[in-house]
C-alpha cells in the first residue's frame, strides 16, 4: 500500500488490510441503520460525503455502486442516490422465486389466515440467532398464482423487533410485509438466504392448499436479513409444484 493511500485510511478512521471501497460501504451501511438516512432519504451529494470519509471520489462511487447492485440504494437520473424502499416490484422480482406453470412471473395474491404469539423452538432460534423460548410473532398466509392457491407462508418474527404487530395491522396493510416492516417498525429487509428440500403436506397444510395430507411439496426455508447480518425474519414456505416452480433470480 502506498503513503497516500495508508494516509486516507488513517484520516478516514479506518482498518489498513480492508479494501477502502468497503469500508467506506460499511459506513454508508452504519449510518442507514443508526437511522441518520431513513428509507426514501437522498443521501448527500458525492462530494460531502468523499470529504465525510476521506475518500477519492472513485473510492465512493465503487462503494455506492456495491450497494445499489445489492438494493440498498437507488440512483434517480439527475435527482442524485436515495435509500431504497420496499416496494411490489422490488419484492416479486427479488425476494419471491415462484412461478405459475407455463406462464409469467406475477405479484400473488396474498389471503391472510392466522396471526398469533409463540415462542422459538430450536430450529427457530438457531435461524434468528434468538435464544430458545425468544416470544415470536407468527403469521400465516396463503398465495395464490394464476387464480390458483400456490403456497402458504409460515412467518416467523421476533416480537422485540415489531412491538405494537397485531392480527389488525397485518390484515388492514396495504404495502408488501417487507416494505410494511420497513415503514412502520424501521426493520429493513437488505437480503435472503434460501434452502430448498423436498417435503410432505401436514393434514393442515393440505386443507389450505387444496390438497390431499401427505401430497409431495416443495418446503422453502428462508431467513432475511438486515443490516449487521442480523436476521429479521423466518419463512417457512410450501408450494404445490403442480401449480408453480420455483425460479431463482
Amino acid at each position: 500500500m502506498n503513503k497516500m493511500a495508508t494516509r486516507t485510511l488513517i484520516e478516514g478512521g479506518f482498518q489498513s488490510g480492508v479494501p477502502l471501497y468497503k469500508e467506506v460501504r460499511t459506513q454508508i451501511l452504519q449510518a442507514i441503520s443508526s437511522g441518520e438516512w431513513r428509507a426514501g432519504d437522498a443521501l448527500p451529494t458525492e462530494r460531502q460525503l468523499c470529504e465525510r470519509f476521506h475518500v477519492s471520489m472513485g473510492t465512493l462511487r465503487k462503494a455506492v455502486d456495491d450497494l445499489t447492485v445489492t438494493g440498498v440504494l437507488v440512483r434517480q437520473q439527475g435527482r442524485g442516490t436515495f435509500v431504497a424502499r420496499h416496494s411490489e416490484d422490488r419484492y416479486i422480482f427479488s425476494f419471491f422465486h415462484l412461478v405459475p406453470r407455463n406462464a409469467q412471473k406475477e405479484y400473488p395474491k396474498v389471503d391472510f389466515q392466522n396471526f398469533k404469539m409463540t415462542i422459538a423452538d430450536e430450529f427457530a432460534a438457531d435461524q434468528l440467532n434468538v435464544r430458545l423460548g425468544t416470544p415470536l410473532v407468527n403469521i400465516t398466509n396463503r398465495l395464490s398464482l394464476g387464480g390458483h392457491v400456490a403456497s402458504i407462508d409460515e412467518i416467523f418474527l421476533p416480537a422485540a423487533l415489531f412491538p405494537g404487530m397485531t392480527r389488525e395491522v397485518i390484515k388492514n396493510r396495504n404495502t408488501t410485509l417487507y416494505q410494511m416492516y420497513q415503514d412502520k417498525f424501521e426493520v429493513t429487509v437488505i437480503r435472503t438466504a434460501e434452502r430448498l428440500s423436498a417435503a410432505v403436506c401436514s393434514v393442515r397444510q393440505g386443507k389450505l392448499l387444496e390438497i390431499d395430507a401427505g401430497s409431495p411439496v416443495l418446503r422453502i426455508n428462508r431467513v432475511a436479513y438486515s443490516f449487521n447480518n442480523q436476521p429479521v425474519e423466518l419463512r417457512l414456505s410450501f408450494a404445490n409444484t403442480d401449480r408453480c416452480e420455483y425460479v431463482p433470480g
